[in-house]
């Protein structure tokens, strides 16, 4: 986390250094040391100002969700077609990977916490909807990618869905060493894992 100082009256810089902080303290303590108070001193600023941006954690988190679902999606509308559905799928799984690393342990906690509270965030809402979002950049690159290559998708709504959890498991696997355990590398795990899940979407 950066130590310069923001310029008084730089709001999103103000925004960045709380979301900086939240996301330090996300990965060294989970959401459970993930307060509003401790967010404030790491970013250097008052709890006050912090609630300035943010009406609670529940919406800090939701934040930090929807800017690493932001730069999948900024990956999957710029990826190269031509690489084909298992090389596009490579091409995003180091962030998915990621963005299950931060958040995969402390999302179950959030979103019990946003549900039993009946509180919807501006923040939180806005996390469903960048899902959302998320699983049409995918839909669409893939369908895109599979016309490159003279592919065609299976028409079923439910593919994005299936691919988005296969990446997740994927990451989860990458992240615990379950592979490596039986002397699978993680390429190799990686390898085998977009090619069985392009066959498995693909018109045969």
């Amino acid at each position: 986390m950066s130590t310069e100082r923001t310029a008084w009256g730089d709001a999103e810089g103000r925004r960045r250094d709380i979301l900086s902080s939240a996301e330090l303290l996300l990965e060294q303590q989970g959401y459970a040391g993930l307060t509003m108070r401790a967010i404030a001193v790491g970013a250097g600023v008052s709890p006050g100002t912090v609630y300035q941006y943010f009406s609670g954690k529940e919406d800090v988190f939701a934040a930090l969700m929807q800017r690493r679902l932001a730069e999948i999606r900024h990956t999957l509308a710029t990826v190269d077609r031509s690489l084909g559905v298992a090389g596009v799928l490579k091409e995003v799984e180091p962030q998915v990977t990621e963005f299950w690393r931060r958040f995969g342990r402390s999302a179950a906690q959030w979103e019990a916490k946003v549900l039993s509270g009946g509180r919807r965030g501006k923040e939180a809402a806005g996390s469903a909807s960048d899902y959302r979002k998320t699983l049409k950049a995918l839909a669409k690159a893939l369908r895109e990618t599979a016309e490159a290559s003279g592919q065609t998708l299976l028409d079923d709504p439910a593919l994005p869905h299936w691919v988005w959890d296969s990446l997740i498991g994927l990451a989860d696997d990458l992240l615990l060493q379950g592979a490596r355990i039986n002397r699978v590398k993680p390429a190799q795990l990686v390898e085998f894992a977009t090619g069985a899940i392009e066959r498995g979407i693909t018109a045969r």
